[in-house]
């Protein structure tokens, strides 16, 4: 029989040991934990619209409507005109010939490729790619082979040795505990290179990254469309949308396919219509509030530039994820109960969702915070 006590205790004695926060308040700038009121940096809602006023009125209308739950699959009668409604909208959104709507961007990553994966084929990802997208590999019946962190170099020279295999590149858009973008333009010339499909995971950077006012804000906004070939693209709707779910935006052979093989999909009972409804009308708010991404990077920049200012050691990210790395699991454990302790709440990131000795306190900056709120924080950091 395995011995449970000894795996939970050994996890104890490294420091690796998870425990859930529950808070008592709606996901916002300000959260309630055990009856006590802490700034949020912790969460991914960064255009602060998870408790939206306007987004609720609709939600509660939209209840009024469709109901509560979807009742079953997309495949059998879960799928609605929202549904329907929704994936148009998101491919006119994203450039794409179609999208699919899904539960989570863990089940879009597992999904697509249970879709598409076959034995003759490799998929070649960023070793620090999300958990998800490692899963997925893991779980098909495709090879997985990883290249070094952003180094393209090393994934050109590895993509080169299998020329009789069908390949696949697949990468974090904006890596969720670095903040760092992958280069599109570099994977998108391997890609074509090699005869390799390219898909991109965008999940902290879909209604985030916005280059200027005539694309939908994603980390493709970064680049002449034409200039870049990426095959599949998945975003997610729990970030910077403030509601639930994801999509993947391809072909239509491709979205045809998780139709006809993606086991998540076809045996997942669909998002509640009222909730794909309240999804809509977020992403024209992103799509239309020009305020929500000025606010949000003046505060990333504020942010920086208060670090750089008082010495704190912060990574290089220009997005809302900011890290400070300790690389002990003790101890970033330690530093978040200290700002608890300052009413300021963030994450302390350890193995495995970091390689071992990387261990790190992981910011968010959102549209919601306030200039005294991130100088309350920057007051925090400087003390420790």
């Amino acid at each position: 029989m395995i011995e449970f006590d000894g795996v939970l205790n050994k996890i104890k004695e490294e420091g690796y040991f998870r425990k859930r926060t529950a808070l008592k308040s709606a996901q916002d700038t300000i959260v309630t934990i055990n009856a006590k009121k802490y700034i949020n940096f912790a969460s991914n809602n960064y255009l602060n619209l998870a408790n939206n006023q306007k987004l609720k009125k609709i939600f509660k209308k939209s209840i009024s409507e469709y109901g509560v739950g979807s009742g079953s699959s997309p495949l059998v009668s879960g799928y609605s005109d929202e549904h329907l409604m929704l994936e148009s909208e998101l491919a006119k959104y994203t450039k794409f010939q179609s999208s699919i709507v899904t539960n989570s961007g863990y089940l879009s990553n597992v999904g697509l490729i249970n879709a598409i994966s076959e034995r003759n084929m490799i998929i070649f990802q960023d070793k620090m790619n999300h958990n998800s997208i490692i899963e997925g590999s893991r779980l098909s019946n495709s090879h997985l082979i990883r290249f070094k962190h952003k180094d393209y170099d090393d994934l050109a020279n590895k993509i080169k040795k299998y020329h009789s295999y069908n390949k696949v590149i697949y990468v974090d858009a904006v890596f969720s505990m670095t903040g760092e973008l992958s280069q599109l333009d570099e994977l998108s010339a391997i890609a074509k290179e090699n005869k390799a499909l390219l898909i991109v995971d965008d999940a902290h950077g879909f209604g985030v990254i916005k280059k200027d006012e005539t694309h939908f804000p994603s980390i493709l906004s970064l680049y002449e469309r034409e200039n870049i070939s990426v095959d599949a693209y998945i975003g997610t709707f729990g970030k910077a949308a403030g509601t639930f779910g994801s999509f993947i935006a391809a072909n239509k052979n491709i979205t045809q396919l998780i139709i006809q093989k993606s086991k998540p999909y076809i045996y997942s009972t669909s998002l509640p219509a009222a909730l794909v409804k309240t999804t809509r009308e977020s992403l024209k708010i992103i799509k239309q509030d020009k305020k929500l991404h000025a606010k949000l990077y003046r505060n990333i920049k504020y942010f920086r530039s208060l670090c750089k200012c008082h010495g704190v050691n912060i990574g290089q990210s220009e997005t809302p994820i900011q890290t400070i790395t300790i690389g002990d699991p003790k101890k970033v454990v330690f530093l978040q109960k200290k700002a608890l302790e300052a009413g300021i709440f963030l994450q302390a990131i350890r193995y495995p969702t970091v390689p071992r000795n990387r261990d790190l306190l992981r910011i968010s900056i959102t549209a919601g915070q306030t200039t005294k709120h991130i100088e309350k924080l920057l007051k925090f950091l400087k003390r420790i």
